[in-house]
C-alpha cells in the first residue's frame, strides 16, 4: 500500500485550475502569432499530455519539431514534471470560423499588419453570409 498524500478535492480541482490557467496564459504569450485559440489537459497515471489547440499548427511545430521540443521542456521546467511525463501536441482547430479567439487573434494581427477596419468587416461579414446558420438569419 502507497502512502499517497490525500488532497481534499477542492485542492485537487483548484490546482488543476491554477494549472490550466497558467499554461492557458504562457501558451497565449508564445504563440500568439500561431492562431493559439486553447489548451487542452489530459492527465494519465503515468504522463500528462497537453494538446495546443492552434490555426497554424506547422508553426507550432517549427522546423522538424524543434519548437514543440522546446516548449515541452520549458513546460517540464515550469511545472516541475520528471523527464518523459509530459508530451505537446499541436492539433488544428477544425473551424477556425467558429472559434472566438481564433478569430480575435486573426483580427487583432490583421489590423496591427495595416489592414483597413472596413475591409476587414467586410470580408468578415461576406464569409457569414455564406453559411447555412447566418447570424442575420438567427436575429
Amino acid at each position: 500500500m502507497a502512502s499517497a498524500v490525500s488532497i481534499s478535492k477542492k485542492r485537487k480541482f483548484v490546482s488543476r485550475g491554477v494549472f490550466k490557467a497558467e499554461l492557458n496564459n504562457f501558451f497565449t504569450k508564445e504563440l500568439a502569432e500561431d492562431g493559439y485559440s486553447g489548451v487542452e489537459v489530459r492527465v494519465t497515471p503515468t504522463r500528462t499530455e497537453i494538446i495546443i489547440l492552434a490555426t497554424k499548427t506547422q508553426q507550432v511545430l517549427g522546423e522538424k519539431g524543434r519548437r514543440i521540443r522546446e516548449l515541452t521542456s520549458v513546460v517540464q521546467k515550469r511545472f516541475n514534471f520528471d523527464d518523459d511525463t509530459v508530451e505537446l501536441y499541436a492539433e488544428k482547430v477544425a473551424t477556425r470560423g467558429l472559434c472566438a479567439v481564433a478569430q480575435a487573434e486573426s483580427l487583432k494581427y490583421k489590423l496591427l499588419g495595416g489592414l483597413p477596419v472596413r475591409r476587414y468587416i467586410k470580408f468578415y461579414f461576406n464569409f457569414f453570409s455564406t453559411m447555412p446558420l447566418s447570424p442575420r438569419i438567427l436575429s
